[in-house]
């Protein structure tokens, strides 16, 4: 018995697992070391007491000023998105603030980071001697149980510790329901729903209903597949029922196709707005459904869309596409809301003398609009709708647009504009 034990711990697999258990110790600790970093940025943030920075409209208070700044500065300086980036100041706030016992079994690396947010964001709205009580109990149950386990206990626990502050924070929580996309390999992308419990549930139980149904029915998908596709069809061809709902809407698609592959000479693939490259089979499949045609051409020695002509101060419906087409999410560092759904700012406010014009135009998420208007981030727009942010720091970040296509071959450049055949290999005309 003594000479297995010997062994086991002699086991180079066993070596690395106590490595691998050791490092997350060491992550854990560094993580508590960084939270306190956080808290005294973030206090001295608070002592520079920023201050509002529109000249007209609603005037946000210093409070909401240096919280905005802040989680955008952690998030365009961390390269991490601002969701993230708020959970990681909130986090770190929380626990030098209000929740000791929490902080040191994270500085003790007895618990994870996940551990510490999970903690974290139960006990908003908790205070005196609940939230005393809400922070030993955590602190005793994380280093027992996995995020997810602890999860359920800080949601209970929270409940208990003060009914009242949980159903408001169903209140609150609630009026932040949204839709995300995200797009992922092999051109797939995940759709992301957050919204009330109760629906989202009945929304999955009732994808699996019609989905049993189909397999019973004889289909060949798997029951996974086709409750995605009974999801898919539902959004796409159901109806709303909420009244003053406009019905009958479709969904709009933009597919840029290279001028070089419409006369058939180049391989540049088309691009999906808002995901990027697609293949031709994919392309060819959602032109051909298309009810209309815009043409968005692209210049092919640089790449870029080519530019259209302002008419007015409002921008026009060609103005706002050619602006999404360039940017497909907002311009604002970290965000990843499509442009769609974005407002088209004037990166030089048109007061100030900026003009309605494709290289002063870009879309930001209406978040990120009032970001823009009421704390200290200043835009500009370099060469080729490139866009440079100065935080209220002083830290610049620039961030080229993502709706271009490489530039063609010189060479193939070169054989179209002189009216010669090229020996550049090319697969059979694209069908657009």
């Amino acid at each position: 018995m003594t000479s297995l034990d010997i062994s086991l711990e002699q086991s180079p697999y066993v070596v690395a697992l106590e490595r691998i258990a050791a490092r997350d110790r060491q992550i854990a600790e560094l993580s508590a070391l960084r939270a306190t970093e956080v808290h005294d940025a973030w206090q001295l943030l608070l002592a520079e007491a920023p201050h509002d920075q529109s000249t007209a409209g609603p005037r946000w208070s210093p409070d909401r000023v240096a919280e905005v700044e802040f989680f955008t500065e952690i998030a365009m300086l961390t390269h991490r998105t601002e969701y993230r980036a708020r959970t990681l100041a909130d986090t770190a706030i929380a626990l030098v603030s209000k929740l000791p016992a929490s902080f040191a079994v994270l500085a003790a690396g007895d618990m994870s980071e996940e551990h510490a947010a999970v903690i974290a964001t139960h006990s908003e709205g908790l205070e005196g001697e609940a939230l005393e009580k809400y922070d030993a109990r955590m602190a005793r149950l994380a280093p027992g149980l996995t995020y997810k386990q602890l999860e359920y206990r800080a949601r209970a626990q929270a409940l208990t510790a003060n009914p009242k502050t949980v159903v408001e924070q169903v209140e609150k929580a609630v009026k932040t329901r949204r839709v995300t996309v995200d797009p992922a390999k092999d051109g797939m992308a995940y759709l992301t729903l957050f919204a009330p419990a109760p629906e989202v549930y009945a929304i999955a139980n009732r994808a699996v209903s019609l989905a049993k149904g189909l397999k019973v029915g004889g289909d060949v998908r798997s029951i996974t597949q086709l409750r995605v596709d009974v999801l898919s069809d539902l959004l796409l061809n159901g109806e709303t029922s909420i009244p003053g709902a406009t019905r009958g809407i479709r969904g709009r698609v933009h597919v840029m196709v290279p001028a070089m592959t419409l006369l058939g000479v180049g391989e540049e693939p088309a691009i999906l707005r808002g995901y990027g490259p697609i293949d031709p089979v994919t392309a060819a499949r959602l032109t051909a459904d298309a009810t209309s045609w815009r043409r968005i051409l692209t210049d092919p020695i640089t790449g870029r869309i080519l530019p259209l002509s302002p008419t007015d101060y409002r921008p026009t419906q060609e103005m706002r596409d050619h602006a999404t087409l360039v940017h497909p999410y907002c311009v604002f560092g970290g965000c990843a809301d499509d442009s769609v759904g974005a407002d088209i700012d004037h990166t030089r406010d048109f007061g100030g003398g900026g003009l309605t014009e494709d290289d002063n135009l870009a879309p930001l998420a209406p978040t990120h609009h009032r970001v823009k208007h009421h704390t200290r981030w200043q835009i500009d727009q370099g060469e080729n709708n490139t866009l440079i942010w100065t935080s209220p720091a002083g830290l610049v970040y620039e961030f080229e647009p993502q709706g271009m296509m490489r530039p063609a071959p010189k060479a193939l450049v070169d054989a179209v504009t002189k009216g010669i055949r090229t020996e550049v290999r090319t697969e059979e005309p694209c069908p657009f």
